[in-house]
């Protein structure tokens, strides 16, 4: 999926080890600015800057200590997931008593993960617990799609459509990152250009 977009796009957002930094990793600047943008447009400004840029480095550290990596495709699925369960919203519960932006299930994952239910609230801890959560699902099933279903259903097969939700968001994701990143490569170069006069 991934191979289609420009080489610079993935190393953008490769996360690289770095002890002297909260979580013990460094992010890309632009590539966490650009999450962050999207995150507000989609939400219609709901969600601030700030915040949106707090939301992003809470997915990005979430799939780094898990996956070891974090790829723009990799963080536009999980910005999918997270939109798709509470349109980044993380102060809510909902009627089966799934939590936060990621929407993880207190009952099956909060002891599991050694977690109270209120934890699940804490953006951080609902990123990372959402996350783990996918990663189960994708290592049982080993693809995508099941993975997806099960994460909302914990069948593989019984949320398809879920799945197809997640994955044209993730495509919408993909568009308007590729838009931004442009842009701020041209800024770059006008910025690199200016300082040479």
């Amino acid at each position: 999926m991934i191979g289609r977009v420009a080489a610079p796009l993935v190393l953008v957002f490769v996360l690289l080890a770095d002890p002297g930094v909260s979580h013990g990793w460094q992010v890309h600047t632009n590539g966490l600015t650009i999450c962050s943008v999207i995150i507000n447009e989609m939400t219609g400004g709901q969600i601030g800057l700030e915040e949106a840029r707090e939301i992003s480095e809470a997915i990005a550290n979430a799939a780094n200590r898990h996956f070891g990596r974090v790829t723009c495709g990799e963080m536009w699925l999980y910005m999918a997931i997270a939109y798709v369960e509470s349109g980044f919203r993380n102060n809510i519960v909902n009627y089966m008593n799934c939590r936060g932006m990621f929407q993880v299930h207190a009952p099956s994952w909060a002891r599991k993960f050694g977690l109270t239910y209120n934890d699940l609230l804490i953006p951080d801890t609902n990123a990372d617990a959402g996350i783990r959560v996918f990663k189960y699902y994708l290592e049982r099933y080993g693809r995508v799609i099941p993975a997806l279903s099960a994460y909302n259903s914990d069948d593989p097969h019984a949320a398809t459509g879920y799945a197809r939700a997640v994955l044209g968001t993730r495509l919408k994701i993909k568009k308007r990152y590729t838009q931004l990143y442009r842009s701020f490569r041209k800024a770059e170069m006008l910025n690199v250009a200016c300082l040479r006069e």
